[in-house]
C-alpha cells in the first residue's frame, strides 16, 4: 500500500484531477438506500466529500496517517486510519463501498472478503480510476520520449494493474453495466508538471536520486509546450467497475 509523508500528503489532492460529478449521482441511484457509504483508501477525502452530497454518512479510511491528517473536514464524513483489508466496521453496515483510484494497492483476496462482510444485503461495490494522461500528440510524444524512460525502473509493480485498467483483475462480484464518464481538465504547464511529479515512480526516483533528470525532462517538455501559462486540455481515460456480491 502506498503511504505518504506530511508534505506529499498535503500536495497530493491539490495536483490530482477531481472525479466526474455525474459518477456520484449515478452510483447513488444504484443502491437501495443511501444511509452509509465506505470510501476505501480515501487519501485526503477527495471522493469522500463528493459522496457526502448523496449519502447520509461517509466512513473514509486510509492506511496513511499523513493523508488522514490532511483530509478535508466535513460534518457527514468520519475519517479513520485503517487498512482496507481489515476494519472495525460492523457486519452488513454499508449500502455502498467505493474505491477511487486505489484498488491496485490492496491485497485483493482479503479485501473482497472484507467488502462482503461489511456490505448490507443488496449493497454494491464501486471501483474507478484513470490509467494515464493525454495532452495531444506533440506533448504526449515529448513525455513519452523524455520523462517516461527515466521513470520506468521506479514504477511499483502494483501500478501495472492500474495502467491495464484492472482488466486482469478477476472480480468476484456480479457486475452491473456502468455508463461512460469523461474526465478532463485544463492545465497550465506548472499544473501538469506537479501532477506528473505526484506519480509514485517520480517520488521514488527523487527520493533515491534527486530530481535532476526530471528537471531535464521538464525542459524538453517545456520546449514543446511553448507558452507555460497556456491551459491545455488534459484527458484521462476513465473507467468504472460496479457490482454486488451473491447474497
Amino acid at each position: 500500500m502506498r503511504t505518504f509523508d506530511p508534505s506529499s500528503a498535503a500536495n497530493y489532492s491539490l495536483v490530482r484531477p477531481t472525479y466526474p460529478p455525474e459518477l456520484y449521482y449515478w452510483l447513488s441511484h444504484q443502491v437501495k438506500q443511501t444511509e452509509r457509504v465506505w470510501d476505501c483508501a480515501c487519501g485526503t477525502g477527495q471522493a469522500s466529500i463528493d459522496l457526502a452530497a448523496y449519502f447520509q454518512h461517509v466512513e473514509a479510511t486510509d492506511i496513511s496517517e499523513a493523508q488522514i491528517a490532511k483530509a478535508t473536514p466535513h460534518r457527514k464524513v468520519n475519517y479513520s486510519v485503517q487498512p482496507s483489508e481489515k476494519t472495525n466496521f460492523p457486519d452488513h453496515y454499508f449500502d455502498a463501498v467505493c474505491v477511487a483510484h486505489a484498488l491496485h494497492w490492496f491485497d485483493l483476496n482479503t479485501f473482497w472478503q472484507e467488502v462482503k462482510r461489511v456490505l448490507k444485503p443488496g449493497g454494491k461495490l464501486f471501483i474507478w480510476g484513470y490509467n494515464w494522461i493525454q495532452f495531444g500528440d506533440g506533448l504526449d510524444q515529448a513525455i513519452k520520449e523524455h520523462l517516461l524512460p527515466i521513470l520506468q525502473p521506479f514504477w511499483p509493480e502494483q501500478t501495472a494493474l492500474l495502467r491495464g485498467q484492472y482488466l486482469s483483475v478477476d472480480f468476484p462480484f456480479t457486475q452491473i453495466e456502468s455508463p461512460s464518464f469523461d474526465l478532463e481538465c485544463h492545465w497550465t504547464m506548472t499544473q501538469a508538471f506537479a501532477f506528473m511529479r505526484s506519480w509514485s515512480a517520480s517520488q521514488i526516483m527523487v527520493e533515491k536520486h534527486g530530481d535532476f533528470q526530471i528537471q531535464e525532462a521538464e525542459k524538453a517538455i517545456e520546449y514543446v509546450w511553448k507558452d507555460p501559462l497556456e491551459k491545455v486540455p488534459a484527458k484521462f481515460p476513465f473507467f468504472v467497475y460496479a457490482g454486488s456480491f451473491s447474497e
